[in-house]
């Protein structure tokens, strides 16, 4: 490693080295304490999201755990401390973007590192994502993978490492309209909306849509989306849904 750069978040200083590739890696030591985790949580980081370096301390030289991007927000992920959220955000929002001014930083892929066309639309992408990751009904970690998927089908660039620091889905997944549905068990698309009604899990609303019901929101997701100049919601319901729409009349 070649340089070492100091940050301060809410008096914990955080060390940042940089190896010859410019890649940074946050002092694993740093990182657990202002996160309040012991080092039973480096464990279960994958190997390419941790190293060893040699940091200068006032001690002298020392061997240390340090972690990448990835291995970061895996660590912040596992943390309970309130402290954790603002901690994620001062890394992404000042950190990152202040080693990336700099010039010290432009790992490959990053956004900073891409030619201009391809980072105005992975900038693009990221704001579309973060806006509809706000929108009430939306699961977060939905979103952000589904944004990810987004930035990988318009550039093709590699996000896995991303995509497996997201949080893990328990919730079975609301992948299915009411066109699908309806070709499961024989019905048409309206006559599944209708049902869904009779369920209680979706009403009309004011405009005439569709609109998901509090007892809607356990079997389905509705996602903004926005086509030919139209904005709206589309409701998205788990498959299981299917069985109780057979036993509605």
């Amino acid at each position: 490693m070649n340089q070492i750069v100091a940050f301060d978040f809410e008096s914990h200083d955080v060390r940042v080295v940089f190896g010859q590739d410019g890649e940074p890696m946050f002092v694993a030591a740093d990182l657990l304490s202002t996160l309040n985790l012991d080092r039973k949580a480096l464990e279960r980081l994958d190997d390419d999201e941790k190293g060893v370096s040699s940091i200068h301390t006032p001690g002298g030289q020392q061997e240390m755990t340090v972690v990448n991007e990835s291995g970061l927000f895996n660590l912040v992920l596992g943390s309970r401390k309130p402290e954790a959220k603002r901690f994620k955000r001062w890394v992404t929002h000042e950190v990152l973007p202040s080693i990336r001014k700099t010039g010290s930083y432009a790992a490959p892929g990053s956004v900073a590192a891409l030619p201009a066309p391809t980072q105005d639309r992975v900038t693009a992408i990221l704001m579309i994502g973060e806006a509809v990751a706000k929108v009430p009904g939306v699961k977060q970690g939905i979103a952000m993978a589904a944004t990810l998927t987004c930035i990988q089908e318009n550039t093709g660039l590699s996000v896995e490492t991303m995509r497996r620091a997201l949080p893990a889905c328990n919730d079975p997944l609301a992948a299915v309209n009411p066109t699908k549905l309806g070709e499961q068990i024989g019905l048409s698309a309206r006559a599944v909306n209708l049902r869904l009604a009779a369920l209680g899990f979706q009403n009309r609303n004011d405009r005439d849509e569709w609109e998901m019901t509090d007892a809607g929101q356990a079997w389905g997701e509705a996602l903004p989306y926005s086509r030919n100049g139209h904005s709206g919601y589309q409701i998205l319901w788990r498959p299981e849904v299917a069985d109780l729409l057979k036993e509605v009349a």
